[in-house]
């Protein structure tokens, strides 16, 4: 893995890089308003993801094990999109854990150092190389765990393992964020993540609707009481 070749790439692949970008903003968009059924529509996303990145990078003889191995993981996305066993429910999902791998997605959006005089929250090569792609598709699966693929998940751990491994050896810390989110994701899947406990998912009364919303500021009137009337009797006489 040439770090100078991958650069030449990222280079050669800067509207690819900032079509992801835009892609994922609009995803993430979509997710925050609906909350719901996003499963499919974030495979397939990363499906594409690491199609593009075996695109930018089978020409070049020294990456083409690598554009294989984003082949074989494109596909076990398109897998997982015809009968999703990724469940992106965040409300189970300690709040640490959340913050570590929203940091890490964070990351992979600004990976620095691909795009020289272009700001990288645009241009950085999400798509275009495996290792900021990978970073962000482990931050999402290890968000959403123990719901997840486990052979895609197992399969991303590992790759982001090895090319961790061999980043840091020729490119040096930059690819560390990468080797941590694998490696978190190993006791993952061990079965060793624990979960937050949900709330009371049952639909509120009528009555605790009506109590929350005149308990705020408004310019409702409130609801009004039922007012006791007392019925005076009177004897007749005789």
């Amino acid at each position: 893995m040439d770090p100078t070749m991958l650069r030449e790439v990222a280079a050669d692949h800067l509207a690819l890089a900032a079509a992801h970008h835009l892609a994922v903003g609009v995803i993430g968009a979509l997710f925050w308003i609906r909350r719901r059924s996003m499963e499919r529509t974030v495979d397939v996303y990363l499906a594409v993801a690491f199609a593009t990145v075996a695109y930018a990078t089978w020409r070049v003889a020294a990456m083409l094990p690598w554009a294989i191995v984003a082949v074989a993981i494109a596909l076990l996305w398109l897998r997982d999109a015809r009968r999703p066993q990724n469940t992106f429910d965040f409300r189970v999902t300690p709040r640490p854990r959340l913050a570590i791998m929203g940091a890490a997605a964070l990351f992979a959006l600004l990976y620095p150092g691909y795009s020289p005089g272009l700001p990288a929250f645009a241009f950085s090569p999400l798509g275009v190389i495996l290792a900021p792609t990978l970073v962000l598709a482990l931050a999402l699966l290890n968000s959403a765990s123990p719901a997840t693929d486990r052979g895609l998940h197992w399969t991303l751990a590992a790759t982001g393992g090895a090319v961790a491994v061999t980043g840091l050896l020729v490119e040096g810390p930059i690819h560390l964020p990468l080797l941590l989110v694998a490696a978190y994701a190993v006791p993952l899947l061990l079965g060793k993540g624990k979960e937050r406990e949900r709330g009371d998912s049952s639909s509120p009364s009528v009555r605790q609707i009506r109590d929350r919303m005149y308990s705020r500021r408004t310019l409702l009137r409130g609801p009004r009481e039922p007012r006791s009337r007392r019925l005076s009797i009177r004897r007749r006489g005789r």
